[in-house]
């Protein structure tokens, strides 16, 4: 890969949640990441919660959502263009360990 090219790929996942934080995909060294979805499957026959933060660190500053509903046996897809640089990270929880998949998909550029 030349500096510039990009390659559209699986960033991360899935990953299952659990109750504390949990990293979803990290940025390599001399690499820049657009996250174009977002897929979050809840796999529990209950509603459950997802937390997802974008950064450094999984602090209240860093979310991108904060206990988004989501339904039992129930897929969200979240269309976006997030750009994370070469060590950021996407991090999540869930309200009940084991449950809740997310996967990333976009481009992947090096710099």
């Amino acid at each position: 890969m030349a500096v510039g090219d990009r390659t559209e790929k699986r960033l991360g996942g899935p990953t299952q949640l659990g109750t504390t934080t949990t990293t979803i995909g990290t940025v390599p060294a001399s690499r820049n990441w657009v996250i174009k979805q977002i897929i979050i499957c809840n796999t529990d026959t209950v509603d459950r919660t997802v937390t997802l933060s974008v950064g450094t660190a999984a602090t209240a500053a860093n979310r991108l959502m904060s206990q988004l509903p989501l339904g039992a046996n129930d897929i969200m897809v979240f269309d976006t263009a997030l750009v994370l640089t070469a060590a950021e990270t996407l991090q999540g929880l869930s309200d009940a360990g084991s449950v809740v998949n997310v996967t990333l998909v976009g481009w992947e550029k090096e710099v």
